[in-house]
């Protein structure tokens, strides 16, 4: 192989790492992204659950930031081209690769612990129940009125999981239907175990496949930091700069 040729193949190689740590560094702010989600947006949706935890969120958030701060670090070594540098990133980004297996089997199995403590958690909530904060106008202080409203279900398995005469505005399709004397038809029908299990399960699924991917980028990386070490040790420094 001539010198050319060894100077397309390292750009081509160079090029792509470049490319990869790029990619890399944008799926560190996508896992940021979802723990950050997960501790807003969906929270209440987790805190129903008798199995909850919060360390899901801390661990994606935490994982999301050690992968900006490595792919910065690749972007120097890339740059600078020294060998030695390149192959410890490159042993780097095979810890990250089993770190992000890790991350999606744990993701998986919290996702199973969560959905087995809903059924009890919504019980649980049922019992203990604040009617005196159902009579106010937004009811934020139930947790089960935030479920039941916005996936429009009420109870566990239905509406009879309430005393016919105690069923909370939340279970209503229109507040101002609301009467002491309930109608089934303006009670949303539907219980909340299925649908907040279903919910968990097809966004907890996401973001365990969203993990297993973003898994690819360090170990292409990792190949492609090994890759341009040998060859800048094969090459020669005179010849690829």
């Amino acid at each position: 192989m001539n010198s050319n040729e060894i100077l397309m193949s390292y750009a081509c190689v160079r090029s792509l790492l470049i490319l990869f740590n790029i990619a890399f560094w944008l799926s560190g702010l996508s896992l940021i992204w979802i723990g950050v989600w997960l501790q807003t947006d969906f929270e209440n949706y987790l805190k129903i659950s008798e199995n909850y935890s919060d360390q899901v969120h801390g661990i994606l958030i935490i994982m999301g930031a050690v992968i900006i701060f490595v792919t910065s670090l690749a972007c120097s070594c890339i740059v600078k081209i020294q060998s030695s540098m390149l192959a410890i990133n490159g042993g780097i980004l095979i810890t990250m690769l089993f770190s992000l297996i890790s991350l999606s089997v744990y993701i998986y199995t919290y996702k199973d612990q969560v959905m087995n403590g809903i059924i009890d958690g919504i019980s649980n909530e049922i019992n203990n129940y604040n009617f005196s904060n159902s009579t106010n106008n937004d009811n934020r202080d139930n947790l089960l009125d935030i479920v039941q409203k916005n996936l429009q279900c009420c109870g566990n398995e239905s509406f009879t999981d309430w005393p016919q005469d105690a069923i909370p505005k939340s279970c209503f399709k229109n507040f101002k239907d609301y009467t002491s004397v309930p109608d089934i038809k303006n009670i949303y029908e539907t219980g909340c175990a299925y649908k907040l299990k279903n919910v968990i399960n097809k966004n907890f699924t996401a973001i365990g496949v969203t993990t297993s991917t973003i898994a690819l980028f360090p170990f292409f990386g990792a190949v492609l930091s090994f890759g341009l070490s040998l060859m800048y040790n094969k090459g020669g420094y005179e010849m690829i700069v």
